[in-house]
């Protein structure tokens, strides 16, 4: 939050709470940080409200509005509750009309803390929010109200993130305390912007799951080999299981590391799974050529070979329906 100057004079209003309409347009999503669930942007917030002791009565030529400081009238003090750094204030714009209503624009920069529900990851959405209250000294003083004119988010080619696409702004009003705060920081009214986001998961379809999925298609290959040759089918098998350790450690420091289970954490450990069944499988069909029957290992194999593909797709698709859809 930036540093704010004392107020100079008394609130207008006969001691009624003044409705302050506040907008937030985004300029520039900076960044995204799912390991400190932290972003950075860019933007305009924008505040209006009606002080009749403004008002005035331009001569002939003169002009219908004034600019003030912040230093020369009375200027609502709001903060980004949520923000991780102080706020940013490049500059401002303050002007009354000659009626009395008030108009202030600032462009600012601010690091906020969100919430993100990453179980769908890397096929998730976010909802990045930022929560403005009003600051200490004034939580009963304003009620604020969304002003969905000076409200949007930027089309501009910088906008969003590489690796996130930016869909809309959506805001609410929300009355009494709030959750998790002190009653001492109860206020009339807050408001809350979110920043709808979905993560473009093209680079992380070729770059991981294409990959986990060739790797077990691989291990497959040992379905294919003599059932009397299990020296190469467990060289294949745990090749593969050493590949994938190896591909995991690779691409620790670009996941984010969430207290819960997320959908590639889920797809791996499947990966994992059918790799080490297919292992299980070799031994056992060559267990049973060895003490059992030739014919018996024969049958075990040429159902395996087309049941392992099968439910490694059907198992893919149940986790895709519990964790991305659900």
């Amino acid at each position: 939050m930036i540093a704010q100057e004392a107020e100079p004079q008394q609130p207008p209003g006969a001691g009624q709470p003044i409705t302050i309409k506040v907008g937030l347009f985004i300029l520039n999503l900076v960044a995204l940080d799912e390991v400190s669930e932290t972003f950075t942007c860019t933007g305009y917030l924008t505040e209006s409200w009606q002080d009749r002791r403004l008002a005035f009565t331009p001569g002939p030529g003169q002009p219908r509005r004034r600019y003030y400081t912040k230093s020369e009238i009375w200027f609502p003090l709001l903060q980004f509750d949520n923000s991780a750094a102080p706020r940013t204030l490049s500059s401002y714009l303050l002007v009354a009309d000659a009626d009395g209503a008030v108009n202030y624009v600032e462009k600012f920069v601010v690091r906020a803390s969100s919430t993100m529900r990453l179980r769908a990851f890397p096929f998730d959405s976010q909802n990045l929010e930022i929560y403005i209250h009003p600051f200490t000294g004034q939580l009963n003083r304003i009620e604020l109200e969304v002003d969905p004119g000076s409200t949007g988010i930027s089309n501009a080619a910088y906008t969003p993130l590489p690796l996130w696409q930016t869909s809309r702004i959506t805001y609410r009003s929300v009355s009494g305390e709030m959750s998790g705060e002190q009653s001492a920081l109860e206020a009339s009214s807050h408001v809350i912007f979110g920043i709808q986001v979905k993560r473009n998961s093209e680079y992380y379809t070729f770059r991981i799951f294409l990959p986990l999925t060739l790797m077990v298609a691989v291990s497959w290959g040992v379905l294919w080999i003599p059932i009397d040759d299990l020296n190469s089918q467990l060289l294949i098998s745990v090749t593969t299981v050493l590949t994938l350790v190896a591909f995991s450690v690779a691409l620790s420091n670009i996941l984010p590391p969430v207290a819960y289970v997320t959908f590639y954490d889920a797809f791996f450990l499947l990966s994992f799974l059918f790799i080490l069944l297919t292992i299980g499988e070799a031994l056992i069909v060559h267990g049973t050529h060895r003490r059992v029957d030739h014919a018996a290992a024969v049958r075990i194999r040429s159902l395996t070979r087309p049941l392992l593909p099968i439910l490694f797709v059907f198992c893919s698709i149940v986790l895709a329906i519990r964790f991305v859809f659900l």
